[in-house]
């Protein structure tokens, strides 16, 4: 396969494969499962941020586009060459007016697998496709059907939630939002709190590419006190739906409750501008962020991440709760910021 496109005949579609992005525009504004995270965008701004080259998957019948699915291949000395879509966003898979078409779409991925080499392929999706792939299942994203107005969003929430964002309100803290204007303030506490984490965070560049590439679309919100960022949140708007993929706020100031205040700000918002439901992303069942996110009166969505994989291989062993990832995360706890800030997006280009 070159840098041209290929097209294969499978169940009566035509599935072509390009490496330049296709015209998608039309079809994903018109199905009602396509999201932000399908835009053929990602391609681009991953391979310009960390060189991970996307792969297109366009399937048509009649001349017709019918379903879409876009990968992007990462390789790296510990997991291999291997492609997904996509890394980084909870659910980003096939989109198909059919279920021909995403068996179409399915077959050729499987050929991918082989004349790639690659370890595997992870499709993530809220719905299950295909028949009885490999799927994990431990990971959830939490969705908030919002109110009308913002009156009633806040009736809603429990005395304890109230009370922790009055505490915030009573320091007088700046609620800001905008754009490319507010990317190193959100980058500063993005990446302490990433390295406070013990994860490596992404690079700035990748999140410049995000703005210059969805303007309308990414907005960062920020929270100050006496001109010093607390808490920020980078996030994405698409058709009705606010999704917050990033948030952070820096635990040296956690009694002050900015984190608090800079959700209700980005619910708020969401209500003023109509939205009606809040994504607040993905976490592991019980965790501490899933009990953060379940405060507010998020409904947990299972996330179905289905594999392709060789004959006779097992799903991939990626559990962050494995003693090898305990010892790593001890580590990078203990990286100087800089340090953490270069070596970071260099880790993240390799994992999904």
């Amino acid at each position: 396969m070159g840098n041209g496109t290929d097209t294969v005949n499978a169940n009566t579609c035509q599935v072509e494969i390009s490496h330049t992005m296709p015209l998608w525009e039309v079809f994903l504004k018109n199905h009602p499962e396509a999201t932000i995270y399908h835009s053929p965008l990602w391609g681009d701004i991953m391979q310009r941020a960390y060189g991970n080259r996307p792969i297109y998957l366009t399937a048509r019948r009649n001349s017709q586009i019918t379903g879409i699915l876009q990968l992007v291949a990462q390789k790296s000395l510990l997991f291999g060459s291997h492609l997904c879509s996509l890394p980084y966003f909870d659910a980003s898979g096939i989109v198909a007016q059919d279920e021909d078409t995403a068996d179409a779409l399915l077959e050729q991925a499987q050929q991918l697998l082989l004349s790639q080499r690659a370890r595997w392929i992870e499709l993530r999706h809220l719905q299950p496709r295909g028949k009885s792939l490999p799927t994990r299942s431990d990971k959830v994203t939490m969705l908030l059907a919002l109110p009308r107005d913002e009156e009633e969003l806040w009736s809603n929430f429990k005395p304890k939630v109230r009370n922790q964002i009055r505490k915030a309100q009573k320091e007088n803290m700046q609620i800001l939002q905008g754009h490319t204007e507010y990317l190193d303030e959100f980058y500063a506490v993005y990446s302490r709190t990433m390295r406070d984490l013990g994860s490596p965070p992404h690079s700035r560049r990748f999140f410049r590419l995000i703005l210059d590439s969805f303007p309308e679309q990414a907005i960062i919100y920020l929270v100050r006190l006496h001109n010093q960022s607390l808490a920020a949140g980078f996030s994405l708007r698409d058709q009705s739906i606010l999704r917050v993929p990033w948030a952070a706020s820096n635990w040296q100031f956690r009694n002050l409750n900015p984190n608090m205040l800079l959700y209700w700000s980005m619910l708020a918002d969401s209500c003023q501008k109509n939205a009606e439901c809040f994504d607040f992303g993905r976490s592991t069942r019980d965790s501490g962020t899933y009990r953060f996110k379940k405060q507010w009166g998020a409904k947990e969505i299972p996330l179905i991440w289905q594999f392709l994989l060789p004959e006779g291989e097992a799903l991939p062993e990626l559990n962050p709760e494995s003693a090898k990832y305990r010892y790593f995360v001890s580590g990078w706890k203990k990286l100087p910021l800089w340090m953490a800030r270069w070596l970071g997006p260099k880790i993240i280009a390799k994992l999904s």
